[in-house]
């Protein structure tokens, strides 16, 4: 993984304003907007510069050590440094405090120049638009013309779609990761209950706390909010095996005393609820309602279905290779938002790649098991040299042969995506793949490809809308699939044609072996013991044509393959059903 990036510098910068100050969307206005933000990597250049946006209570503090600590406090460690995912020996790492927060930039915290008093209720509302507005005042003001990415999970990646699909020029890659367009109803419903539970504790005086000089504020509503969301930020099953019923180890030992007050406060001794109590004090001793206010707020309106006119115009905008990754048991960031953003963009013509990780932990999967995320990331920032061998060329001679120059392909089933390195290298093809291994995933992605994680086995496609490709590939595929005959006419109908390759199980090799030694053959084309095969359904070449002609589905070309002499003198002699060991077939529609 390499060594952290050391000591990291927090600054501040004073925005040049335009005269009059700066014109929020609800129409106020800040004279003065300081921003606070960290730096770290590679010298900046013209094409090196990462942008992060850090999650809903995160700031700029990215990666590294703040002065005086000896050991690294960034939310993202594991993510950011020399020879990580985001490779600061190659990139210039960027992380702002996002307007309105409580860490430097300017909020309701910050003196108010007309007042010389914190803002407190006099700080103005203002939307996405304008925290993304500010940031990208700071990367001009910092030299940065166009960014090589722009990085935003949760918050921050919704934050990244705005800025997308309202400045599609800006940035070269695009990483949106347990996040969405806008927040579905549930998400809002969470928000709602967070905010109540401030703005009605007496203490929050209308966000004028900070006048008092008592150092409270609504610090029991702020926990409040914070236990309602920490429980969003972790599935359901993650909670049960995590703390299930237990109670707290102290609960025999505790004094009567304490235990009649706990009583009186209808509190208890399960261990859940500890752990959501010490969260509690730990983020209200880092975090301003007010600041949270202002945040969700801006999250809950942000909306760019409503600004465009529709989710598929929204993300038609996009112009930048972009890589979605959504998360298991996430209840906030669901998979459905994820698979609506990626659809959106395949019908727009997009350049996207989808995975999906479970690790069972929910939403916040993407700060605290990063492992899987690591290495999509450092592949699609980074890719690799791709150089196809000739025994790979040889190996997919006859499925290149059936491919037109330069065609838009989709390999179902693309594996660690060798054929489309074979496709691009000798016809020249833009070729995607649909993967649900997630370590082949990677491999594909990493050798530049756009890859979608979909589970094919009951025949469907989620994300590709009708007509996208020219060919389909389902390679060495339908034999494993539940529906064989639903994954047939979803290919056909995201392409024009498909082509198809099979181990054809007629092959006299097979047959010998079954006849002689009455058991089910093991050899380089079937590699697999009965009982730990991939392979659920044993397809011969007459199968397939009796298939196709059932399903209205014409054949258009056949080619088998034997490496055995005896398999090819028969394929000499028009045998293919009992000589091919492998068949590869071109297929389309049947003409009415």
């Amino acid at each position: 993984m390499g060594e952290g990036v050391g000591t990291v510098e927090p600054k501040k910068r004073k925005l040049k304003l335009p005269e009059g100050g700066f014109r929020l969307s609800y129409g106020g206005v800040l004279k003065e907007i300081e921003v606070a933000y960290e730096e770290c990597g590679a010298e900046l250049s013209e094409n090196n510069a990462v942008y992060i946006l850090h999650a809903l209570t995160g700031d700029a503090h990215v990666a590294g050590m703040r002065p005086g600590e000896d050991s690294p406090s960034g939310w993202w460690e594991g993510m950011v440094g020399p020879g990580r995912a985001i490779d600061t020996n190659r990139f210039h790492v960027i992380c702002a405090n996002v307007l309105g927060g409580c860490s430097g930039t300017t909020g309701p915290m910050s003196t108010n120049p007309d007042t010389g008093k914190p803002y407190g209720s006099d700080f103005p509302r203002y939307s996405f638009d304008d925290a993304v507005d500010v940031f990208r005042m700071l990367l001009r003001e910092l030299g940065v013309k166009k960014l090589a990415a722009l990085i935003g999970g949760s918050y921050g990646g919704i934050q990244a779609v705005n800025w997308a699909t309202r400045f599609p020029d800006d940035m070269e890659k695009l990483i949106l990761v347990a996040t969405s367009a806008s927040l579905n109803t549930q998400a809002l419903a969470f928000d709602v209950m967070g905010k109540n539970s401030i703005t009605e504790n007496p203490l929050w005086k209308g966000g004028d706390y900070y006048l008092e000089g008592d150092g409270k504020g609504p610090k029991n509503g702020l926990a409040s909010a914070r236990q309602l969301a920490h429980i969003s930020y972790l599935s359901r099953e993650h909670l049960q095996d995590k703390f299930e019923r237990r109670l707290q180890d102290n609960f025999v030992n505790a004094p009567e005393a304490e235990r009649k007050e706990r009583d009186r406060l209808f509190k208890t001794y399960f261990q859940i609820e500890s752990y959501l109590d010490y969260q509690a004090k730990k983020f209200v001793n880092r975090f301003d309602a007010n600041s949270y206010l202002h945040i969700v707020s801006s999250m809950d309106e942000a909306d760019p279905a409503k600004e465009f006119g529709s989710l598929d115009a929204a993300m038609a905008r996009v112009s930048a290779k972009t890589l979605v990754v959504s998360y298991g048991g996430d209840v906030l960031f669901p998979v459905w938002q994820s698979l609506e953003m990626v659809s959106a963009m395949e019908k727009a013509g997009g350049d996207v790649s989808y995975c999906h990780l479970d690790y069972g932990v929910g939403h916040d999967g993407f700060l605290t098991h990063i492992d899987e995320l690591s290495k999509l990331v450092g592949g699609f920032l980074c890719g690799r040299t791709v150089k196809t061998m000739k025994w790979q060329e040889r190996l997919y001679r006859n499925v290149t042969r059936m491919i037109k120059e330069g065609s838009r392909v989709l390999d179902i089933g693309c594996g660690d995506g060798s054929l489309l390195n074979v496709l691009r290298s000798v016809k020249g093809v833009k070729g995607d793949g649909i993967e649900i291994d997630v370590e082949k995933f990677e491999e594909a992605l990493a050798d530049g490809h756009n890859v979608l994680y979909d589970d094919v086995d009951d025949g469907g496609i989620d994300t590709v809308p009708d007509g996208r490709y020219d060919t389909a590939i389902v390679s060495d595929t339908l034999q494993e699939v539940k529906n064989p005959r639903g994954l047939l006419h979803e290919a056909l109908r995201v392409a024009d044609e498909a082509i198809v390759t099979f181990p054809n199980f007629a092959a006299y090799r097979i047959r010998l072996t079954l006849g002689f030694t009455g058991r089910l053959p093991v050899s380089k084309q079937l590699p697999f013991q009965w009982y730990d095969t991939p392979n659920i359904h044993c397809i011969t070449l007459k199968d397939f044509r009796a298939l196709c002609k059932a399903e209205g589905i014409e054949i258009l070309e056949t080619r088998a393959e034997s490496r055995h002499p005896a398999g090819k003198l028969m394929l000499a002699l028009g045998l293919k059903n009992l000589g091919a060991s492998k068949i590869i077939a071109r297929i389309g529609k049947a003409k009415k």
